[in-house]
């Protein structure tokens, strides 16, 4: 008997285990309803939130909740303002945003789920880049040294504080991808407890289908972008953004206004 026979064997006998918890005897097939989770998350939705956010720092990010659109907006400028300040320390004199060459590359402001941020960046005399046409080098040049990236969610599940972004029109995929430092604006309506019951609710919809051909690419991240040689010494910001800050809001009172 070859040792790759032996060790099925083995197998065969250790499954056939009557104390063993796994796998259990004659189970059902599974079902559209009945998909099994690999995570779970409970409560309504601040508790979401809070669970989302607890998440997203175990894995180095950082995140706030708000109560409404317009705190969730002066969210967004401390945020940007702290990280500001941090490189201007860093430069061990006071140098103004513009020396700083400090520019902000965002999705178009009207697909951002909070209106009236992007005026309000500009009052503050940030430089926003919204690229349209990344096959042009002169365009792609210009996003080079962007220091911070703004973008909204498509979705977001609290088990493992995990941001779903498809881009296509007016959502650059390079927002999230190419800057050191990157903002998720995160409303509330769009957090779900899991994965799973983000595409059971797109399934019950009819336009998982529709969404995932419309996008041109569609990106779970979890966390900084991360890298960890043999000795998993633990490297943040090497294939993306070293830092991601998600600004989550409730937007129930605006989409009651919307209607």
């Amino acid at each position: 008997m070859s040792s790759r026979d032996e060790i099925l064997n083995r197998l065969r006998r250790t499954l056939k285990r009557y104390d063993l918890r796994f796998p259990p005897e004659n189970p059902p097939p599974l079902t559209a309803e009945t998909r099994m989770a690999v995570t779970q998350a409970e409560g309504d939705r601040w508790a979401l939130a809070e669970r989302f956010g607890q998440e997203l720092k175990k894995l180095h990010g950082s995140y706030s909740i708000l109560e409404t659109v317009a705190e969730a907006r002066m969210a967004v400028i401390a945020q940007l303002l702290t990280w500001l300040q941090e490189d201007q320390a860093a430069r061990r004199t006071k140098v103004s945003i513009q020396e700083l060459d400090w520019n902000l590359l965002l999705w178009e402001p009207e697909t951002l789920p909070i209106p009236g941020l992007a005026p309000a960046l500009k009052d503050l005399d940030f430089r926003l880049i919204v690229p349209q046409d990344l096959q042009d080098p002169k365009e792609r040049e210009t996003i080079y040294p962007v220091r911070v990236g703004i973008t909204g969610a498509d979705a977001a599940f609290a088990s493992t504080g995990t941001i779903l972004v498809a881009a296509g029109p007016g959502k650059s995929r390079a927002a999230s991808l190419t800057p050191l430092r990157h903002i998720a604006l995160i409303p509330l309506s769009r957090l779900y407890p899991t994965v799973e019951s983000w595409l059971t609710e797109r399934r019950k919809e009819g336009d998982l289908t529709d969404f995932l051909r419309e996008s041109a690419n569609v990106v779970l991240i979890s966390g900084p972008s991360k890298s960890a040689d043999i000795e998993m010494n633990l490297t943040l910001g090497v294939h993306g953004p070293q830092q991601i800050h998600a600004v989550l809001f409730d937007d129930l009172e605006a989409l009651i206004k919307a209607r």
